[in-house]
């Protein structure tokens, strides 16, 4: 929904076909060779700097983020967090009555009398070390390529000086290897220089260099561009400089961030995995028919690939799939996380799919409308019940329309809601925070009463 959304409004902004191929984009970015010593290339390498920043300069915000996803492909992998620690529920079962996570808050910050129904499966077996044996530990080679391809998927640029850095050696031996199964898989290019390693992604809407809008892309373009051919770019904005003081970019370094290769066609295997290894949640519904018919036929495969690459644990729901990070670190945002916004988020989340869990089991919807005002009272809720024993930002406690737009957004970008209009959906995937109903709930019950099923607003 979001992702062909954004990327249908973007094409023209981008000469491109949305999340495959990236068209006019990458082959302006293309035309921009890696940089030798010599004047002429550099020149040419202004030029076409100076060619693409006219193009971001005269794109909409949407269509500045999708090309910048196209030719820098520097956005990390976004994942959820929390497995449910109970059996894997039978085929087909939805999100709205699978298991869920229980550690949304810590139990220091949960009021006295917070209502909490937990009818959970048995608990999972402990997991076996990989290798067979108690004590047996993976193959050394399989242990570092999984290391060195989960780091270049949450930080697609690695730098000699950068924070990553110590692990750069580490790339270049298995560089080989790791190339071949990025294309295999996503269809992704790994490229390296002198001092770095970068992996160059597909277009993704939505996920551009957070900060800067189409005027601040031409100018990071323009200054890429400088620093290409030898010189020293000219004063930029501070959104601008604060990427390149943490990209530290070599005149290698700028050429390469300025040249984007043609990644293979996107067909819908692919699309699906692009998105299966990049964002928090796939759904069914969201998916083009054959993207659609790709992952139910082939999720078991699919699944199995990532978990063998990546370290990934899939969650199979009848709305679609989520992979998830046992470890919780293969993701730029964290949820669940740290500090207010995290925390209120998925507070909020919680709460909502308690109150409006669609009870019939058989054909539950993969989102249903949230009443306005049940936003405002839950916030409101749960700012009374949270916010001064557990430290939140008083900038927020303050302004609550400003904590119900971030902490909305934030629930957008993990695929948990959507906007609708001037209305919001709850997707199906926020009910694994939230704690299990009675799937019969007596009429009435609890702080915001849960609608009857025939008043629920479904879509």
């Amino acid at each position: 929904m979001e992702r062909q959304e954004a990327a249908a409004g973007a094409r023209t902004a981008t000469g491109g076909t949305g999340i495959g191929r990236t068209g006019g984009a990458t082959r302006l970015a293309a035309a921009a060779r890696p940089y030798p010593a010599d004047a002429g290339t550099g020149s040419e390498l202004a030029d076409s700097a100076r060619e693409l920043a006219g193009r971001f300069a005269a794109a909409e915000p949407a269509g500045a983020d999708l090309l910048a996803s196209a030719v820098f492909g520097a956005y990390g992998a976004r994942h959820l967090g929390g497995a449910p620690q109970q059996a894997e529920p039978a085929p087909g079962t939805s999100w709205w009555h699978g298991p869920s996570v229980h550690h949304t808050t810590s139990p220091l910050f949960r009021p006295l009398g917070y209502r909490r129904i937990r009818r959970e499966g048995p608990a999972l077996p402990a997991p076996r070390p990989t290798g067979g044996g108690r004590h047996r530990k993976p193959e050394r080679p399989t242990t570092e390529l999984r290391i060195a391809a989960r780091l270049l998927l949450t930080h697609p640029l690695v730098t000699a000086d950068g924070p990553h850095g110590a692990s750069l050696p580490l790339i270049r031996r298995h560089a080989v290897t790791l190339a071949e199964r990025f294309h295999t898989l996503l269809g992704y290019r790994l490229t390296l220089g002198p001092a770095h390693a970068r992996l160059h992604k597909a277009a993704l809407p939505g996920r551009g260099l957070p900060g800067l809008d189409p005027a601040g892309y031409a100018a990071l373009v323009r200054a890429l561009g400088e620093i290409g051919r030898g010189a020293r770019p000219d004063a930029v904005p501070d959104a601008v400089r604060a990427v390149l003081d943490r990209w530290q970019p070599t005149p290698e370094l700028a050429a390469d961030l300025l040249t984007a290769p043609e990644l293979p066609p996107a067909g819908p295997a692919s699309t699906v995995r692009r998105l299966l290894a990049e964002t928090p949640v796939v759904l069914l519904d969201d998916l083009a028919p054959a993207e659609r018919d790709h992952l139910r036929d082939a999720a078991p495969a699919e699944t199995e690939r990532f978990a063998d690459v990546l370290g990934l644990t899939a969650e199979i729901r009848a709305e679609g799939i989520a992979l998830l990070d046992p470890a919780d670190e293969l993701t730029d945002l964290a949820l669940p996380g740290t500090g207010t916004l995290a925390q209120a988020a998925l507070l909020l989340a919680e709460r909502l799919a308690e109150d409006l869990r669609p009870v019939d089991t058989e054909s539950a919807p993969p989102a249903v409308l949230i009443p306005d005002a049940l936003i405002d009272g839950t916030l409101g809720d749960i700012t009374d019940d949270y916010g001064m024993s557990a430290g939140w930002d008083a900038g927020y406690l303050a302004d609550l329309a400003a904590f119900r737009r971030d902490a909305l957004d934030l629930l957008h970008r993990m695929g948990l809601a959507a906007p609708a209009g001037r209305n919001w959906l709850l997707r199906a995937p926020a009910a694994r925070y939230a704690p299990r109903a009675e799937l019969q709930p007596a009429p009435g019950s609890g702080r915001h009463s849960r609608p009857r099923g025939r008043d629920r607003q479904a879509v």
